[in-house]
């Protein structure tokens, strides 16, 4: 019998890269390192062995290239890229965050198996704005001009997906004429959503950056101030922003002849709490 290697149980790429060989050999007699590297697109015949045996790194680049060559999905090549970042990191600060980031993922698998729909849903910035899109009004099931509609625009291929999973989720239904339409589903876990949306926040905080360089005024704004507060003031903080959220959601009147926008709003620190150990409530704060 075959156990196939779960890559969420590994930390050190360089294991599971002789773990995943292993069982890619064991399947398939005729994968090989030589095999692998055309499979990769690697020139060298026992690249993937030199790596394994931790006389190479690997670069963005051959990450992207394992990840194809080792047959991984589109969630297992994510947590494969931070762990080989992880490894190879130098810099502690931002080596805790990809530690952070590999916990994450394990916990957010924890959902792809429950519900690996739930999970692609908020792994992609447009499934959400495609959803929004159908919210506005009846959309021509055109998956085309659904692609082109966006900012920045996707493919033919990846509209088609996406409206194929808002579809599984039950997130939107199609009527008999092939219109997309809206819908409410009950069946999506709470606690299951609260986990996966921190992938989506991701999503959106990179989206907004590369808007930065690519809309002008007329469809962005940045606002940003650093601020002190004292701790009694940063749960109220955080109250308003959810005060100004919900009271945003509210007046969505979602007219079809609107465009879709994203508003993000961030609150983080940026230093640590002096307050003294026996004021017990800035124990009792979390800034995210």
């Amino acid at each position: 019998m075959i156990i196939a290697s779960n890559i969420y149980n590994f930390s050190d790429y360089r294991d599971f890269l002789k773990d995943r060989y292993r069982q890619l050999k064991a399947a398939d007699p005729v994968f090989s390192f030589r095999h692998f590297s055309k499979q990769a697109g690697f020139g060298s015949p026992n690249y993937l062995k030199l790596v394994m045996d931790g006389k190479r790194n690997l670069s963005t680049e051959a990450i992207a290239k394992f990840a194809k060559g080792l047959r991984l999905d589109n969630h297992e090549s994510e947590f494969f890229r931070y762990m080989v970042e992880f490894n190879q990191c130098e810099h502690p600060s931002k080596k805790k965050v990809f530690e952070a980031k590999l916990l994450y993922l394990r916990e957010l698998f924890k959902v792809k198996t429950l519900i690996p729909e739930l999970y692609d849903y908020y792994h992609e910035w447009y499934h959400a704005a495609i959803r929004e899109m159908i919210k506005k009004g009846p959309v021509k099931n055109d998956a085309a001009a659904i692609g082109q509609s966006l900012v920045p625009a996707i493919t033919t291929e990846e509209a088609t997906g996406s409206v194929e999973l808002l579809l599984k989720l039950g997130f939107v239904g199609q009527t008999n004429d092939g219109t997309l339409v809206s819908k409410e589903s009950t069946q999506v876990d709470e606690s299951s959503v609260a986990l996966a949306q921190k992938i989506h926040y991701e999503q959106m905080a990179e989206l907004a950056a590369q808007s930065l360089y690519t809309q002008g005024p007329e469809t962005q704004d940045f606002e940003s101030i650093t601020l002190s507060l004292p701790a009694d003031k940063v749960g109220e903080l955080r109250a308003r922003i959810g005060e100004l959220v919900a009271a945003l959601n509210a007046a969505n009147t979602r007219n079809p002849e609107d465009a879709v926008f994203q508003l993000n709003v961030q609150f983080f620190a940026l230093t640590k709490s002096h307050l003294k150990r026996d004021e017990k409530k800035a124990g009792e704060l979390t800034v995210a």
